[in-house]
C-alpha cells in the first residue's frame, strides 16, 4: 500500500490532537502476548465460532438503567452478531439489574450464577465487585468498567481471579485536562462530585489530583455516599469559586447527573464529562469512552469463553476509544463559545491538515439513489469542514455507475491505477467489486448495509487491509418500536426486497428478525427492476399487511413514490428507514443520517491521510439516526402524532421546524 504518513508534516497542533481524539487501542501487546510469555497451557480460541445447532445463554447483570449501559450492550450484542451468536436465535440472553442498590447486587448474582447460564456479563465497577464473591460456578466476562485490578480483580492482566476476564476502559484523563485548559485558557479551578466508595472513581481522581498539580490547576472534591445526596453536593460544588464542572463516570453522579446540569447552568458553569452519553443530557464536551466501542470489542472474548477458552487463559485488557463530542446548544447556555478548532476537532478528529502536496480523491457511486446523493453531499461537506477546499487543497474525480454494474466494473479499473491518495465509494455494489479490484489504494465506504456481507471482511475488526468505512444499517428495532406506537397492535408488516442486492437481502433478513423478536411477522415481495416496484407494491397491499416498512435498498429508494402511492391508494401506512421517505409520503421514517454517513467516512479518511493503516480501522456504523415524521400522511391513514413524539423529531414534513 502506498504510504501517506509523508503527505504531511503534522503541526504542534496536530500532535496534541492525535494525543486528544485518535482512537486509543489501549489493548497492549504486552497484554496480549504475555500467556504465551509465562507459559499458559489452557488454549484461547482466537477465531470463535459458535457450534451448530447450540443454543448459548448469557446473563448480563449492571447496575441500573441508563445510556452508558444501553451503549455497551448494543455493542456487545452487534458484536456477537458478527461473530455468529444472534440474539433470539441461537443466544439466549437474560437482563438483570440491581436498581442503583449495591446491597441488591449479591442476591441478584447468586441468583443468576444458579440458573446455568454459559457466562454471565457483570458490568459495571459496584456489580463487577460483586461477582467477585457471588459467582462461583458460572465463567465471567467483564466490561463497563475503569479500573478492574483496581477493583479487584487481580493484580494484574494475567494474574487474575481464575473464573473472571474481561475489558476495562480506563478514562483519557491527562487528553481531558489538556482539552479543558484550551476550552477555558486561564482556568484556575476545576469542580467535580464522586462517590468515595466507589473504587473506579478513586482511581480516577488519584489519577486527576497528579495531571492538575502539574498544570498548577486546583481540583475541588464534594464526595457522596449515594444518589439522593448529589443535589446538595451540587449547589454546595457550584457555589465555590470554580470555573467549570467535570464528572468521570461516577455510577451515583451518572444516576443524578440532571441534578448536577441544572445546579451548574443556573451558576453559568460548563461541565466537561467522560461519558459520551451525558453530552445529550446537558454536558458542553465529552472527552470520553465510546461505550458502544467498547461493547463491541468485548464480544470477542466473551465469545472466546463461550467456545471453550478458560477465563484464567485470558488477559484483562485495557480498551479505550476516545473522541470528542460537543454540545453548542449548552455552550450557548453558559455564554461559552467553543473555539473553531475544537469543533473541528470533535467533528473530525484533527484540527488542521498540513498538506505538502495536493490531494487527489475519487469517489465512485453506484447509483443517483437519495440515500447516495445524501452520502456524496455528506463526503464534500466533510471534506470542507475539516479545512480542505476543493480546487487549491484537493481535486476529487466523481463518477456514477448508474445502477449498471458492467459500467460499475470499468469505472472501478479506471481508478484502480494508484494515481489517487484516497478512494471514497458508496453502495454495496460498489464495495463489492472494490474489494476483488482494488489492494493497494486505501479505499473509505459509505453507504452501505452490511460490508461483511459484501466481501470486505470476516468482520468488522477483521477485514481487508486497505479498506475501512461506515455501515449505514437500517435501524429496523427502533423503527419498529416507533411504528408500533403509531399502529397500536401493529402484528404484521410487508416490504419490497431486491434479491439481486445483496444489502438489501440483508436488510429483508434483519428486519424479519428484528419482528419476529418483537412478535411481529414481516413479509416480502421480491422486485427485480424498477419497472416492477409499481405492480410490486400493489401486490404488498393485496396481503393486507398493518403497515408498509420499507427496507433500504438502492432499487426501491430510488422508486419509493410508487410504493406510497400504492399504500395510500389501500389506506395501508407507510412507514420508511430513509429520511427523504417521509418528504415523499411516509407517515415516518426512523433513518440513519446518510450526510453524516459521508462526514464519517471523511472522519476515517483523515485518520488515513494522517498515518493510520486502514487495517487498523475497524468498521463502524454510521454515528447519528433521526426521525422525520409527516403529519399530513399520518392524518390521511387515520393516526394521530402525539406531542411527545412532535417534540422529539429531528424533522417534521411541512414545518419549518428542525428540532436537531
Amino acid at each position: 500500500m502506498k504510504s501517506l504518513s509523508n503527505l504531511f508534516s503534522l503541526s504542534k497542533g496536530i500532535l496534541v490532537i492525535l494525543a486528544l481524539s485518535a482512537i486509543l487501542l489501549i489493548a497492549d501487546r504486552h497484554n496480549r502476548n504475555v500467556a504465551e510469555a509465562v507459559g499458559v497451557i489452557t488454549p484461547v480460541i482466537e477465531n470463535p465460532v459458535p457450534e451448530p445447532g447450540r443454543e448459548y445463554r448469557i446473563a448480563i447483570a449492571y447496575f441500573a438503567p441508563e445510556e452508558g449501559f444501553d451503549n455497551v450492550m448494543n455493542g456487545l450484542l452487534d458484536g456477537l452478531r458478527q461473530l455468529g451468536f444472534i440474539p433470539d436465535s441461537n443466544l439466549k440472553v437474560s437482563t438483570s439489574h440491581c436498581n442503583a442498590e449495591i446491597s441488591n447486587i449479591p442476591s441478584m448474582l447468586m441468583s443468576l450464577d444458579n440458573q446455568n447460564f454459559d457466562l454471565i456479563v457483570p458490568t459495571s465497577t459496584p456489580v463487577i465487585q460483586g461477582s467477585f464473591k457471588s459467582v462461583k460456578n458460572t465463567p465471567v466476562v467483564f466490561t463497563y468498567c475503569f479500573d478492574p485490578l483496581g477493583a479487584g480483580a487481580g493484580s494484574s492482566p494475567t494474574e487474575h481471579l481464575p473464573n473472571i476476564t474481561g475489558v476495562g476502559s480506563f478514562p483519557p484523563v491527562p487528553e481531558t485536562m489538556d482539552f479543558i485548559e484550551r476550552l477555558i485558557p486561564g482556568i484556575k479551578t476545576i469542580g467535580t462530585i464522586y462517590n468515595s466508595s466507589e473504587s473506579n472513581s478513586i482511581s480516577v481522581m488519584k489519577v486527576a489530583r497528579e495531571v492538575l498539580k502539574k498544570k498548577g490547576i486546583t481540583l475541588e472534591e464534594i464526595t457522596v455516599t449515594n444518589t439522593n445526596e448529589v443535589y446538595q453536593a451540587a449547589q454546595v460544588l457550584v457555589g465555590k469559586s470554580i470555573d467549570l464542572v467535570w464528572i468521570t463516570g461516577d455510577n451515583t453522579a451518572i444516576q443524578s447527573f440532571d441534578a448536577i446540569v441544572k445546579n451548574a447552568n443556573k451558576a453559568g458553569l460548563p461541565i466537561v464529562v467522560n461519558d459520551q452519553e451525558m453530552v445529550a443530557r446537558g454536558a458542553v464536551a465529552a472527552i470520553g469512552i465510546g461505550w458502544y466501542s467498547t461493547g463491541f470489542h468485548s464480544a470477542e472474548m466473551v465469545a472466546r469463553v463461550l467456545t471453550g477458552s478458560k477465563p484464567d487463559a485470558i488477559p484483562i485488557e485495557n480498551f479505550v476509544e476516545t473522541d470528542v463530542l460537543i454540545n453548542n446548544n449548552a455552550a450557548k447556555l453558559v455564554n461559552l463559545t467553543i473555539p473553531a478548532e475544537l469543533q473541528r476537532l470533535a467533528d473530525y478528529g484533527v484540527e488542521k491538515l498540513e498538506l505538502s502536496h495536493k490531494l487527489r480523491f475519487a469517489l465512485v457511486a453506484y447509483n443517483d439513489a437519495p440515500i447516495t446523493e445524501a452520502s456524496v453531499a455528506g463526503i464534500l461537506k466533510g471534506l470542507g469542514e475539516v479545512g480542505l477546499v476543493r480546487g487549491s487543497d484537493y481535486d476529487i474525480t466523481i463518477q456514477n455507475a448508474q445502477g449498471d454494474l458492467a459500467t460499475l466494473n470499468n469505472i472501478i479499473d479506471d481508478v484502480a491505477d494508484g494515481r489517487y491518495d484516497l478512494i471514497f465509494i458508496t453502495s454495496t455494489p460498489t464495495l463489492q467489486v472494490v474489494s476483488k479490484k482494488i489492494k493497494n489504494t486505501p479505499v473509505v465506504f459509505t453507504c452501505v448495509a452490511d460490508p461483511v456481507a459484501a466481501g470486505a471482511g470476516t468482520s468488522f475488526q477483521n477485514h481487508l487491509p486497505n479498506i475501512t468505512g461506515i455501515s449505514t444499517m437500517g435501524d429496523y428495532k427502533g423503527g419498529l418500536k416507533l411504528f408500533s406506537e403509531l399502529v397500536p397492535g401493529m402484528k404484521t408488516v410487508a416490504t419490497l426486497y431486491t434479491p439481486g442486492e445483496v444489502n438489501s437481502v440483508v436488510n429483508f433478513k434483519t428486519l424479519k428478525d428484528v419482528g419476529k423478536s418483537m412478535g411481529i411477522e414481516v413479509n416480502g415481495v421480491p422486485v427485480a427492476n424498477s419497472s416492477d416496484v409499481a405492480d410490486a407494491a400493489l401486490n404488498l397491499t393485496a396481503s393486507r399487511p398493518d403497515a408498509i416498512c420499507q427496507i433500504i435498498d438502492n432499487l426501491t429508494s430510488a422508486s419509493f413514490g410508487a410504493i406510497a402511492k400504492a399504500g395510500s391508494k389501500a389506506n395501508i401506512p407507510v412507514f420508511g428507514f430513509v429520511s427523504s421517505q417521509a418528504y415523499d409520503g411516509a407517515v415516518a421514517a426512523i433513518a440513519r443520517d446518510y450526510v453524516q454517513g459521508g462526514k464519517d467516512a471523511v472522519k476515517l479518511a483523515v485518520k488515513i491521510l494522517t498515518g493510520t493503516s486502514p487495517s487498523t480501522i475497524p468498521f463502524r456504523y454510521v454515528s447519528r439516526s433521526q426521525m422525520v415524521l409527516n403529519p399530513a400522511a399520518a392524518k390521511r391513514s387515520g393516526i394521530r402524532i402525539n406531542d411527545r413524539l412532535l417534540k422529539k423529531a429531528d424533522g417534521i414534513v411541512g414545518s419549518p421546524v428542525n428540532n436537531k
